[in-house]
């Protein structure tokens, strides 16, 4: 896959996880997750509550990473049907 379009699939995705995080759909489950999120770093001491929060952005990181994997190879075997639909 060239490069520009490498670029642009990835810049789409940037543009759909935006919208996600925008997008009240997800609102209820954010709240409910924010909530529990404050009550648990409540009960932690301060050393904890660090650990806790880098753990959470590593987790939170490796979870974009696949889904953009995901989504380019979804983009790509979509190419690839694509042609060949072309082709034949």
């Amino acid at each position: 896959m060239t490069h520009w379009r490498n670029n642009s699939l990835i810049y789409r995705f940037d543009n759909l996880a935006d919208e996600a995080d925008t997008t009240t759909v997800f609102q209820p489950m954010t709240e409910q997750l924010y909530a529990l999120e404050m009550e648990l770093l409540q009960s932690l001491q301060p050393d904890q509550q660090t650990l806790f929060r880098e753990w959470q952005d590593k987790g939170i990181a490796l979870e974009y990473m696949k889904k953009e994997w995901i989504y380019i190879k979804g983009v790509q075997d979509g190419i690839k049907i694509l042609s060949q639909l072309h082709s034949e």
